[in-house]
């Protein structure tokens, strides 16, 4: 099969996939080949002195709460298990995910819990109130959620991202439609499966002040979608990215399992007050896999309320725009941007396309301070290396 053809066929894969939220449940019921030992971190498979200090510390953090010792623990990438890693939070067995499924193929991906902003695991904080709040989504929280969404048999999740596109969410570090949507459907379930009140409060409250909540299920969405995509002999679909705050990594659909590595490069934006560039760390988390799937600064012309924390204007997030869809194998037929002429979203991004334009994709991200316990220190851009595009190409 030539490459033209193979990408078609990946790309139709990505583009036919449906995501549905069917669940809330322990990774170790559901992740495929999860066990109790196991700690799945985001980006490329690394050793511990391999992982940034953030990324340490929220994985000595998730490994505390699972009650695991250091040596006790077994590292792997997330995406290497079906599953997305955000920021540097990390999924044990005990982790609460999401689960959620493609309408067309049963398949399934899996993401965390979002926690939120400040003081949580996913900005590599650690300590007791860090804890209880893990805790409480654990053991109140995810069986709550749960048994909403089994009473109302699953919930639409691509028709919530349709939706919020057109709200002002890009659905990567803008989910505030999509929160709100998805919460609405909730309440419902909430009542019929007789939640208590006073939990139903707390959720709520919870809710209302999370508007990343979304985002757990637009990066599991992300994964469903690019994993559609992969084992495709001769495809140069780009199907997974991410970053462990040391090092990027990609993997490429006709090139089986095999991550292309080099550093990562630090994200440049607007820092929060009493930062300075020299605290940015390099890039961390799974999260810049939804880009590859036409979300995040691939459609940041959809979301101007997020312009001013990243530092740019109207004109440099449409110029964002127009550079994925030279990279880009499709337009999404139903994710669209009214404020582009309802063009679609830039889908499935090509290793050959990048190689020849010179053109990366562009991540919106959190940036994380260097140092260990100091959390986000404000908002920027990024892209993956060129060098593991390039890597990625010598077998061709």
């Amino acid at each position: 099969m030539n490459a033209a053809a193979a990408n078609e066929r990946a790309i139709a894969g990505v583009l036919a996939c449906k995501p549905r939220l069917v669940g809330i449940k322990p990774a170790l019921e559901v992740v495929p080949e999860m066990r109790r030992e196991l700690l799945l971190h985001a980006g490329p498979p690394a050793a511990w002195d391999e992982l940034s200090p953030a990324l340490q510390a929220g994985v000595a953090g998730a490994a505390e709460v699972e009650g695991l010792s250091p040596d006790d623990v077994v590292l792997a990438s997330a995406q290497d298990f079906s599953s997305m890693a955000g920021g540097a939070g990390s999924i044990t067995a005990s982790t609460p995910v999401v689960c959620v499924e493609d309408e067309v193929t049963g398949r399934r991906a899996f993401h965390f819990l979002m926690e939120g902003f400040g003081r949580t695991l996913i900005l590599g904080m650690t300590g007791e109130d860090v804890s209880e709040r893990l805790r409480w989504l654990r053991e109140e929280a995810a069986p709550a959620l749960d048994a909403a969404v089994q009473m109302l048999g699953g919930i639409d999740c691509d028709a919530i991202m349709i939706e919020a596109l057109r709200r002002g969410d890009e659905l990567h570090n803008r989910n505030a439609a999509a929160t709100s949507m998805l919460a609405e459907r909730l309440a419902p379930g909430l009542a019929l499966a007789g939640v208590g009140t006073a939990l139903q409060e707390r959720l709520f409250s919870f809710l209302q002040g999370n508007s990343q909540f979304f985002v757990a299920v637009s990066m599991a969405a992300s994964k469903l979608m690019l994993d559609a995509g992969h084992g495709v002999e001769g495809s140069t679909l780009v199907t997974a990215m991410g970053a462990n705050g040391r090092d990027c990594g990609i993997k490429v659909s006709g090139l089986g399992d095999e991550w292309f590595v080099a550093p990562a490069e630090v994200p440049e934006g607007v820092l929060l007050e009493g930062f300075t560039c020299d605290d940015a760390a390099p890039g961390c988390g799974d999260s810049l896999l939804v880009e590859c799937a036409g979300l995040g600064a691939s459609v940041l012309p959809a979301a101007p309320a997020l312009w001013p924390l990243l530092g740019v204007d109207e004109e440099r997030a449409r110029r964002i725009f127009e550079a994925t869809r030279e990279i880009a194998l499709a337009e999404h037929p139903r994710y669209r941007v009214p404020v582009l002429a309802d063009a679609g979203a830039p889908v499935g991004v090509d290793l050959q396309r990048v190689l020849e334009t010179g053109t990366r994709p562009v991540i919106d991200i959190v940036m994380l301070h260097r140092e260990p316990g100091r959390g986000m220190i404000g908002f920027g851009l990024t892209s993956p290396p060129l060098a593991c595009f390039e890597q990625a190409a010598g077998p061709w």
